[in-house]
C-alpha cells in the first residue's frame, strides 16, 4: 500500500480509539451516529481539491482558518454484530460502521463519496480557506458553500444551493431548487455559469465586475441593479419579461456570466 494510504488508515484509526475513550458529558449521550475525521493535506502550504459525491443528506462546507479537512458525518447505519465489541488493548481502525464513507487523500486533493454500506446522512465539513470544490448531491438535501475561495464547481439535483462569503468562480446547477450565490470577489476573466430547471437565482457580484451576460427565464422575470448594456432591442431597461435571453454587458464587458432557469425570477445584485 502507499505510504499515504497507510498513513491516512493509522489517522483514521487513531481518530476512531480517541471515540471509544472519551468520556461523553454526563449530561448528554453519547451520539453513536456521529464520525468525525481529519485528513492532513501532502502540502498544506498549498491550495487543496475538495471533492465530494453524496446520495442523499445535506453537505455544509465552511472555509477555516486551519491547514486539514474536517469532515464531520451525521448519518443512520445499522452497525454488524459485535460492532462495540472491541478487543482488549486493541483499537479499531475502520470508520466505515458508522458514516459509510470513502475518504482519501492523494497531492492536495480530498475525495468524500459515499462507501459500500451506502446510507443518509448530512455532511459538515471545514477546509482551508484557499480551496477548489467540486460538489454533487443527488436526493433530499441543500448544499451550502460559506468563505471558500477558489474554483467552485456544485451540482445539487433534488434541493437549494447556497453559497455566501464565496471567491473565485462559480458553476452552480440545481434541477429542483433555487441557487443563491455571494461573490466577495471574481476571478479575472474566468466565465460563470448559474442554472436550474424549477427555481430563482439570486446572484450578488462585487461592484466593478467586468462581464457579458446572458440571463434567460421561461416562467419569471430578469432583474437587475447593474446598469446593463443591452445587446438587444430593449436596451437600457432593468426589468425584462418574456422568455427569450436578456443578453448584455456590465462594466464594458468580460467573460460570459450565464443564468438560466427554465421557472423562477433571476435577481442580479451589485454589492
Amino acid at each position: 500500500m502507499p505510504r499515504a494510504g497507510l498513513w491516512l488508515i493509522a489517522c483514521v484509526g487513531l481518530v476512531a480509539a480517541q471515540d471509544q475513550i472519551q468520556t461523553p458529558d454526563k449530561d448528554q449521550a453519547p451520539d453513536k451516529n456521529k464520525d468525525k475525521v481529519s485528513v492532513p493535506l501532502s502540502s498544506p502550504s498549498q491550495p487543496a481539491t475538495i471533492k465530494i459525491h453524496l446520495v442523499s443528506g445535506s453537505i455544509t462546507v465552511t472555509g477555516g482558518s486551519g491547514t486539514e479537512v474536517v469532515v464531520e458525518s451525521s448519518a443512520s447505519f445499522h452497525e454488524g454484530p459485535g460492532a462495540d465489541d472491541v478487543p482488549a488493548g486493541m483499537h479499531r481502525l475502520d470508520t466505515g460502521r458508522r458514516s459509510g464513507l470513502d475518504i482519501a487523500e492523494d497531492h492536495n486533493v480530498v475525495t468524500i463519496g459515499t462507501g459500500p454500506s451506502g446510507g443518509a446522512g448530512d455532511l459538515s465539513i471545514q477546509v482551508p480557506v484557499n480551496s477548489s470544490l467540486t460538489v454533487k448531491a443527488v436526493n433530499g438535501g441543500h448544499v451550502d458553500v460559506t468563505g471558500v475561495n477558489g474554483e467552485l464547481d456544485i451540482e445539487n439535483m433534488n434541493g437549494p444551493i447556497t453559497l455566501k462569503s464565496v471567491s473565485g468562480s462559480v458553476t452552480a446547477h440545481a434541477l429542483n431548487g433555487g441557487i443563491t450565490v455571494a461573490l466577495d470577489k471574481v476571478t479575472a476573466d474566468k466565465p460563470m455559469s448559474f442554472t436550474c430547471m424549477n427555481g430563482p437565482i439570486d446572484v450578488t457580484l462585487p461592484a466593478d465586475t467586468k462581464a457579458r451576460l446572458r440571463m434567460k427565464t421561461d416562467r419569471g422575470s430578469v432583474y437587475s441593479d447593474f446598469e446593463v448594456k443591452m445587446d438587444a432591442a430593449d436596451a437600457g431597461k432593468n426589468v425584462v419579461k418574456g422568455d427569450k435571453a436578456v443578453i448584455g454587458s456590465i462594466n464594458g464587458g468580460g467573460p460570459e456570466f450565464r443564468l438560466e432557469t427554465l421557472s423562477g425570477n433571476i435577481l442580479l445584485h451589485k454589492k
